[in-house]
């Protein structure tokens, strides 16, 4: 039986090594658009920030040939033929396949594409675009950037670029930074906290409208709110769409069963899977790291073993990159929201019919674990729930488990 990856992107990788941890050793072919061993997207704007590139390549910078994989890059799959089991590559190039993982990620999205053939202007998505930037960064003697998007990879980028020593202007069209991550009361306290403790410049309720180049190179940005500013470096990151095209037609995502499989012999994984949420049972793509390796290792046991089930994705959030002030969310923010802040430490948990509904944790990541696996039992605590989120010294949940250890012996 022969295998085949479309990706090889960090799902793509944990497939892989788990069909041969499992015993598969048939033949192993991986495709990817990159020329790159597998790297993990939550590690590579460290190296922009200055750490060194092999710490992007978790899994070993020897990871097809330690694997026993056969390797084709440089060039995007752009159909899959279930009929004939067959992938086409943009450079014409065919490969057959017997089982087929389909691990594409997410791609950016740009609402001036045009504005990527300017020196100076960059997406902030994959590593090819964190090498050109940090080379660029390098020969122009970069000192000042902008970055074009609040979100979590805007607000990565703004970070990783500031801990390099950038003066940074982040440029966000909403009231708030994070705002798919946080509320809006968390949000608010969250920019408040991040300009004060870096220094950048968020500027808010605005858009990048227009870029100045001078012989093709980047000169300056213009504002939606009338304002401009001279920079050499503009990161786009405003937006990303499933990675989906060459399977479904549209950047939808693809539906899978429980089994990962989207076709008899086509499985999917990760940021273009869409799946159902573990506490909710609503159907969505939750393109976190820890879903997508779940996603990987059902897909791989069920090629070898023939079993095993997907249980359901968690939306959860962790942006805690570049700088000792972390953000933690996951959920929904609905239902009646009990609120602790004290300092620079912020939470809130919603609930609804006892349970928690979602959470938002700012600046102390010490609770968050224990928050997050009540939230996905559906424990009811809403006896407790004000006692163990508002311990000052962090242990309100340690001394919830003791009373409740006592309780019951």
């Amino acid at each position: 039986m022969k295998v085949v990856t479309v990706g090889t992107g960090m799902a793509a990788a944990e497939f892989v090594q788990r069909l041969r941890l499992e015993g598969f050793e048939g033949p192993i072919t991986m495709v990817g658009d990159e020329n790159y061993p597998p790297y993990s997207p939550c590690v590579i704007p460290f190296f922009l920030a200055g750490e060194p590139l092999d710490t992007v390549y978790w899994k070993g910078s020897d990871f097809y040939e330690r694997y026993g994989v056969t390797s084709r890059l440089g060039s995007p799959v752009v159909s899959v033929d279930p009929e004939r089991r067959l992938i086409t590559t943009a450079s014409g190039k065919s490969e057959s396949y017997d089982r087929l993982f389909y691990a594409t990620g997410a791609k950016s999205w740009y609402p001036n594409p045009e504005w990527l053939d300017t020196s100076g202007v960059f997406g902030f998505k994959t590593l090819t675009d964190m090498v050109a930037i940090d080379r660029y960064v390098l020969e122009h003697n970069v000192t000042r950037a902008v970055v074009f998007g609040g979100g979590f990879i805007g607000v990565d980028a703004a970070l990783a670029l500031w801990h390099r020593g950038l003066e940074i202007t982040l440029v966000h069209r909403n009231t708030r930074v994070l705002s798919q991550m946080t509320d809006e009361d968390g949000g608010h306290f969250a920019t408040d906290k991040l300009r004060e403790k870096t220094g950048i410049n968020i500027r808010l309720k605005a858009t990048v409208d227009g870029i100045t180049a001078d012989h093709g190179q980047l000169t300056g940005v213009s504002f939606s709110d009338g304002g401009s500013m001279e920079t050499t470096l503009l990161i786009i990151a405003i937006g990303v769409s499933p990675n989906s095209e060459a399977m479904t037609g549209q950047d939808k995502g693809v539906t899978v069963s429980p089994q990962m499989l989207a076709d008899p012999t086509i499985y999917c994984a990760g940021d273009v899977a869409i799946t159902p949420h573990l506490v909710t049972g609503k159907d969505g793509i939750y393109a976190t790291y820890p879903n997508a390796m779940a996603q990987a290792r059902t897909a791989a046991r069920h090629l070898v073993q023939g079993d095993g089930e997907y249980a359901g994705s968690i939306n959860t959030n962790v942006l805690k990159k570049h700088i000792d002030f972390p953000i933690v969310s996951a959920g929904s923010f609905s239902g009646e929201p009990v609120t602790w802040q004290q300092g620079d430490i912020w939470r809130r948990v919603y609930m609804v019919e006892g349970k928690i509904s979602g959470y938002l944790i700012i600046g102390d990541t010490r609770m968050s674990g224990y928050i997050f696996q009540l939230y996905r039992s559906q424990k009811r605590v809403d006896m407790s729930i004000k006692t163990i989120i508002s311990s000052p010294k962090h242990d309100g949940y340690y001394r919830e488990m003791l009373r409740a250890n006592m309780i019951n012996s």
